[in-house]
């Protein structure tokens, strides 16, 4: 494609493609499209990023309505049809900006240039008849099932249903349909919170605040890359959301502490503990995979941080060499393998791969990570268990059972620490007493994320 006429329909197109039909991971296929048009404008960017998510996030609704004229599954269709179709359906049912001729017009020229007569054919028919009954379909879709609906799988919409019932999983279901949210994390070894404001918005980044933490800023970049922005640049924050944020502040990390972190990459937690321990601590951050280490390193040296330490090792079968002798730190922090579920806003391409069988395999990975990782915490120290999943099995079940086979453990009250917004609901006071928290997307505004605090016995 000729840099002097780029399309964001057809770029958008083959990103999409690529997460469909070739497993790619929509975050990393984004980032990469993107960057190889440069000249494409902020405006076209923005326009781009919005339809690639959006079409993600409501794949299951809109094979429902492809299917309901096509009369066949949407994996009989061409792959390039099938993606095609997703994109114009989503644009004159889901889009507030653009008029459905374009939205027809714009997949049939997609159609002339990727899929066969035949199948351009049939995506025009299809788009017209949508276009033409858009108000019908609109309709109609609010009173399907919760699965058409939300845009879940079958499988993960009961799996919701049974573990919060069925008006707080529609609650939840809905949240993760909600605007994405990008927070910052403020490096206070550089700046402050209302310095970092002032550098953004003069960067032309909209910016306010933080509900849960002190920490955190919520941006807004409108087409802007985070990496472009010269605040990032010189380290003066890093992106987490306020969820993750509380891994570290609940940790509590001081200066001369000992902390492991077994499944570190790309080293959000393994920072922001480095921060908060004035960069005085001595941090071990850990991943079985060596490419992931560099996200660390390059994390690390653009925050201009220098306590911590990283090495390979598989958090299931820990290298003696690398960690160093069991029972030696004071913090020992495992954010394990989950299922992701928390994460649907933000990481929309979690809808198409997670399923129950995934989410079971799952389930004996953090036990075994969890269990190893226990055997790292010396007598008085603290071993931290975070998930970004609202599953009951993957959180307070799995925390449950450790207990159970280790009660040299105990919770810790996690109240002094937790943040005063999250104090004043009753249930998060209730439960952060027990010394473990569930923050959700619809009562909280941030990521589905699970935190327990466990301190071991002298």
């Amino acid at each position: 494609m000729s840099r002097s006429a780029l399309d964001p329909r057809m770029i958008c197109f083959e990103m999409l493609f690529e997460v469909y039909e070739k497993e790619g991971y929509a975050q990393l296929v984004l980032k990469q499209g993107l960057k190889a048009y440069p000249d494409l404008s902020a405006r076209d960017k923005g326009f781009a990023t919005a339809l690639f998510y959006g079409v993600i996030t409501r794949t299951f609704t809109l094979d429902f309505v492809i299917e309901k004229k096509i009369q066949r599954t949407v994996q009989e269709l061409d792959p390039a049809v099938r993606t095609i179709l997703r994109m114009g359906v989503w644009q004159i049912l889901f889009s507030e900006s653009i008029p459905d001729y374009a939205a027809v017009n714009t997949s049939v020229a997609i159609a002339s240039k990727r899929a066969n007569p035949g199948g351009k054919s049939l995506l025009n028919a299809v788009l017209r008849a949508v276009a033409s009954e858009s108000d019908h379909f609109q309709e109609k879709l609010q009173r399907e099932k919760p699965y058409v609906r939300f845009s879940l799988s079958r499988e993960i919409t009961g799996l919701l249903i049974k573990w919060y019932g069925e008006e707080k999983a529609e609650s939840l279901a809905n949240a993760f349909l909600g605007e994405t949210q990008v927070t910052a994390r403020v490096n206070r070894l550089k700046t402050t919170r209302s310095e970092l404001q002032e550098a953004m918005e003069q960067e032309g980044v909209d910016c306010e605040f933080g509900r849960l933490t002190d920490q955190s800023l919520t941006i807004r970049l409108q087409g802007v890359s985070v990496d472009s922005l010269q605040a990032y640049r010189d380290g003066l924050f890093m992106i987490q959301d306020e969820a993750a944020m509380l891994a570290g502040i609940l940790s509590s990390p001081r200066p001369g502490d000992r902390v492991m972190d077994v499944c570190a990459a790309p080293g959000g937690k393994s920072c922001h503990m480095a921060e908060l321990s004035s960069d005085q601590a001595d941090i071990l951050a850990l991943d079985i995979h060596e490419n992931r280490l560099k996200l660390i390193d390059d994390n690390r040296f653009r925050l201009g941080i220098r306590s911590i330490r990283t090495g390979i090792s598989d958090a299931r079968n820990p290298d003696l060499s690398v960690t160093g002798p069991e029972e030696g730190y004071d913090i020992v922090l495992a954010d394990v393998p989950c299922s992701g579920l928390g994460l649907l806003k933000r990481k929309p391409d979690i809808r198409l791969t997670i399923n129950y069988s995934r989410i079971q395999s799952l389930l004996e990975v953090q036990k075994d990570i969890l269990m190893k990782s226990s055997r790292y915490v010396k007598p008085g120290g603290v071993l931290m268990y975070c998930t970004c999943t609202i599953n009951p099995d993957e959180n307070g079940n799995r925390v449950d059972a450790f207990l159970k086979e280790c009660p040299e453990f105990v919770l810790e009250p996690l109240n002094r620490l937790l943040p005063q917004a999250l104090l004043s609901d009753r249930n998060h006071t209730e439960e952060a007493a027990k010394g473990r928290i569930q923050l959700l997307p619809d009562t909280d505004g941030c990521d589905g994320f699970f935190i327990a605090k466990m301190r071991r016995t002298a």
